[in-house]
């Protein structure tokens, strides 16, 4: 059996191959030593990659027929910039051997951390301003820097589903903050909402320029242009997870992949919006999450995550769990008792009880192991554009970002102490 690096891609390519020629006629799965090759090679990913070059191959030949009974002129190079998007986390180590220090195997972990920090110190922050929620907040800001947007535009421009969007409205539209004149007219800021989201901006501008102090302009140059490659890789594995559920039909975006700067001029540094682009990223990740693990594992988003925190760290007292998950005790209890009866996760203690020490079962570990191979896979298909120096790169500067947010939560539980005295 062929285990060569390039193994993956040979049986892919004769399967594209075979499905243009035959037009999809018999069968063209691979079998034997082709399917040990992809399952090796791609792991969970093999499915959705085979599922990807049959949709390609026969695309091909929808438009441009096969009378000759051969492939087109540049089938086979477009062909190899889809396989580029496939590269398996071992063959990327493999092929720079010369970096030492690896990333986090799952990046969006590292993320999640850095935006819990700017999360709880805006909480901090703007409750001295208003108390809305962050999504509120989100809202205002986006409708003062674009203008008026329809609600499927503010759910692709906050990063969440158009359900949240829906109810953070209707909370803004109870206040006065904005107005529309039907319910999928566009959303725009009254006279009030205008003027707390100039208050807001300035204040988020402040707050964004703090987490960037001891970055020179050209890194941060430099991390921009990545965040921008990271949304597109986010927001194409978004699109691709929709399609594979079923969920809806593909919608041009306004938001967020697109470049503002022109090719070749000096890339314009805002060093006020260095939070928002990663809090989208953030978002198109966890709603690809959601959609990939609820069709690999049954479970919902929330379900999975907590099964992940007792997986990385079990046993786990019950208090240290919630901590973690920052949700109320309410909604932890249920999904805890959800995973118990579904003998996923295993209880020691008084029963009836929350409290007490959480592990996972036997079919729990399985699941887990499922989780933490989709997200490895997820997160080196959302680097794989990057070289290894561009990679170290970013997270060097990621690195900065994060330190600069825990500085500033410190800061803010700080002053929430001296206003409580």
């Amino acid at each position: 059996m062929e285990e060569g690096k390039q193994g993956w891609r040979r049986v892919l390519t004769d399967l594209a191959r075979n499905w243009y020629l035959a037009g999809g006629e018999g069968s063209a799965e691979p079998a034997g030593d082709d399917a040990l090759v992809l399952a090796k090679s791609l792991g969970p990913l093999a499915e959705e990659a085979i599922q990807i070059v049959e949709a390609y191959a026969l695309g091909a030949r929808a438009l441009g027929g096969n009378a000759s009974g051969t492939l087109p002129p540049g089938f086979e190079t477009r062909l190899a910039i889809i396989l580029n998007g496939l590269i398996p986390q071992a063959e990327e180590q493999s092929v720079e051997p010369a970096v030492t220090d690896d990333p986090p195997p799952v990046f969006q972990s590292e993320l999640w951390q850095l935006l819990t920090k700017v999360r709880e110190s805006a909480e901090l922050s703007y409750a001295r301003e208003i108390a809305l929620v962050e999504l509120d907040r989100r809202i205002l800001l986006l409708l003062g820097n674009v203008g008026p947007l329809v609600p499927a535009e503010l759910s692709n421009g906050a990063g969440v589903d158009k359900a949240q969007v829906s109810r953070s409205v209707k909370r803004l539209l109870e206040i006065k903050m904005v107005e529309r004149t039907q319910i999928r007219s566009p959303v725009s800021l009254t006279r009030k909402g205008k003027t707390l989201a100039d208050r807001l901006s300035r204040l988020a501008e402040l707050r964004n320029r703090e987490l960037t102090v001891d970055i020179p302009d050209s890194e941060l140059a430099d991390f921009r242009r990545v965040v921008e490659k990271l949304l597109e890789r986010a927001v194409s594995l978004y699109e691709q997870e929709r399609a594979l559920a079923n969920d809806e039909p593909n919608a041009p975006s306004r938001f967020p992949v697109v470049a503002q700067d022109e090719p070749g001029k000096p890339l314009v540094l805002d060093r006020t919006r260095i939070i928002s682009p990663l809090m989208t990223l953030s978002a198109y990740f966890s709603r690809s999450a959601a959609l990939i693990f609820k069709r690999r594992t049954g479970l919902s988003n929330f379900e999975t995550w907590v099964l992940n925190e007792i997986g990385r760290d079990q046993p786990i007292e019950w208090n240290t769990l919630v901590e973690r998950l920052d949700r109320d005790h309410s909604q932890a209890g249920r999904t805890i008792n959800s995973l118990i009866e579904r003998a996923l996760v295993d209880r020691q203690g008084r029963p009836g009880r929350r409290h007490g020490r959480f592990t996972l079962t036997s079919e729990g570990e399985r699941i887990y192991e499922i989780i933490q191979d989709a997200s490895r896979q997820r997160s080196s298909y959302l680097m794989a554009p990057l070289s290894g120096d561009e990679r170290d790169r970013f997270l060097a500067t990621f690195g900065k970002v994060h330190r600069n947010a825990a500085v500033q939560l410190e800061r803010e539980r700080a002053f929430e102490e001296m206003g409580h005295r």
